[in-house]
Formats: C-alpha cells, sequence, structure tokens
C-alpha cells in the first residue's frame, strides 16, 4: 500500500460525523454510580452538602437514605449540652450533634463556624439563633451554612462594653458587675423567634426576650427596637414568645397573654388576650 492510500486510510479514519448519526450517548453517567461509591462519597460530607447530595438524583437520594440522612420535613433535635462542661479555647470551631425525632439512635454532627457558637437562644424556619463569642446573636442556617449578624448586645442600655488599647475587653452589666464577652450572653438571653426564613426575600423580624425585656428588630435594621419592660423587681417574667399568622404573641409567668403588632407607625401596640390574674 502506497503513501497515498496510506493517507486515505487515516482521512476516512478521522472524518466528521453529524451528531445525528451517532445515536443516543449510552455511556455511564453519575447516577449510575455503584452504591457502595456513593456510600463512601457521603461519608466525607457535612450536613448541609449530604441534603444537597440527596437530592441530584433518585439513585443519590437512595444511597443517602440508606446512609441515613433524614429526607423527610420531620424536624430534628439539636443538643449542644456537652458544650456547657467544656470550657472551648475562644476561636474554637463548635460541633453539636442533631437527632432525628423518629429515630433518636441515629445522630449527625454539625460543624459551626468559629466562634459563632458559644449557646443557642431559639429555631425558626430551619434557621438557629446562637450568641458567638461577643455575645451577640446571630441567625445561622446549618444546611446552607449562612449566617446573618443581629444588632450588637450594646445596644442595650443596661449594657456597657469597655475596651483595652482598641480591643473589646468585657462587659459592664447593670449596677457595674462586669461579665466576659463569652459569658453575658449565655444568659442575657432567653428566648428568640422569627417571623419568617430570611431566606425567603421578605422582611423578617426576630423578637426576643431578654430579662425583664421584650425586644424586636425587622431586617435591614441596624437597632433594637425595645417592646415591653416589666418591672424588674416584679414578680413576674416573660417565659415565652411564639409568631402565628402575621403576629407575634407573648407569654408571661403570671399567665398574661399579648398579642403584638410592630408595623405601627408610632412604634409597636399590644392587646391582652388573657387576663392578669394571681392564684393562690
Amino acid at each position: 500500500m502506497g503513501p497515498t492510500s496510506a493517507v486515505s486510510i487515516w482521512a476516512v479514519g478521522f472524518q466528521m460525523v453529524s451528531p445525528d448519526r451517532l445515536g443516543p450517548y449510552t455511556g455511564p453517567s453519575w447516577s449510575d454510580l455503584p452504591i457502595d461509591i456513593l456510600l463512601s462519597i457521603l461519608q466525607y460530607l457535612e450536613v448541609p452538602q449530604r441534603v444537597t447530595f440527596a437530592s441530584v438524583c433518585r439513585t443519590w437520594h437512595n444511597a443517602a437514605v440508606a446512609y441515613g440522612i433524614p429526607c423527610s420535613s420531620v424536624p430534628w433535635f439539636m443538643s449542644w449540652a456537652d458544650l456547657i462542661d467544656k470550657k472551648n479555647v475562644q476561636g474554637a470551631r463548635t460541633t453539636c450533634s442533631f437527632y432525628h425525632l423518629l429515630d433518636v439512635n441515629k445522630a449527625y454532627d454539625v460543624s459551626f463556624p468559629r466562634g459563632c457558637f458559644v449557646a443557642c437562644c431559639g429555631a425558626s424556619h430551619g434557621w438557629l439563633v446562637l450568641v458567638n463569642e461577643l455575645s451577640n446573636l446571630v441567625l445561622y442556617n446549618p444546611f446552607t451554612m449562612t449566617m446573618i449578624n443581629l444588632p450588637p448586645v450594646t445596644d442595650f442600655a443596661c449594657v456597657e462594653a469597655v475596651y483595652n488599647k482598641g480591643s473589646l475587653e468585657h462587659y459592664i452589666f447593670g449596677n457595674g458587675r462586669v461579665h466576659e464577652t463569652n459569658f453575658l450572653g449565655t444568659w442575657f438571653y432567653q428566648k428568640a423567634v422569627l417571623s419568617c426564613s430570611p431566606s425567603k426575600g421578605v422582611d423578617s423580624v426576630v423578637m426576643i426576650i431578654h430579662r425583664d425585656w421584650l425586644s424586636f428588630v425587622k431586617a435591614g435594621q441596624s437597632k433594637w427596637q425595645v417592646a415591653s419592660t416589666l418591672p424588674v423587681r416584679g414578680s413576674d417574667r416573660y417565659t415565652d414568645c411564639v409568631y402565628h399568622d402575621g403576629r407575634f404573641y407573648s407569654v408571661t409567668l403570671h399567665g398574661m397573654v399579648e398579642e403584638w403588632n410592630l408595623d405601627e407607625p408610632n412604634g409597636p401596640t399590644r392587646k391582652s388576650r388573657a387576663p392578669w390574674t394571681y392564684s393562690y
């Protein structure tokens, strides 16, 4: 065979072929990965990536279920009790356990960014309300790892920050008591609740109970607004607050229930839904 023939054979072997003559692609795809490989991949992922993993396709979803990832709408239970007994190094990464309510033997470890988790004072719409190392509140979504900083604790008149050479050293609370920056928030906040998920693109509101006060902040605002205060030396205390059907509701130790409207131009207004009564 001469040179011309060789060139002709080479040219024919690499000629362009139109896509319609190739037929459907029948090679392997990501959804065809063996289950043992998918399970091996899952063990290297954090909880947020595992949830995303389960939504790729039916095969990956089945692998995630087999691995133990809860793919239902059943809420999870989060425990951070072990953090109370630990003297965590400031700036250390925190890991908490998430438990499936229908199978308490299944636990998932979730890591949080450094310094953002000293305590937790609420959970709403998939978001956690955490106390960071400066005793400020942050909203954190453990699945998307999104964090939103709320106004600082020094917004409240009862808390004063003390600086040393430009660095925050400690807080002075009330009548002059000194508290470390990462300790004040462990008892200052009692409860926090959200009106809706901040990721929905609508104006969300956070209401908190802190000691004898009830305060709130709206999305985009940089200051806490005080809605109500109870007498410091009185016998009543705010014990809980919830959001339902467009309104916040608060309840006190003595059973007083209040409905709040935070959209009034002259400030928040309230209606009493249960009379203030005493039982002896």
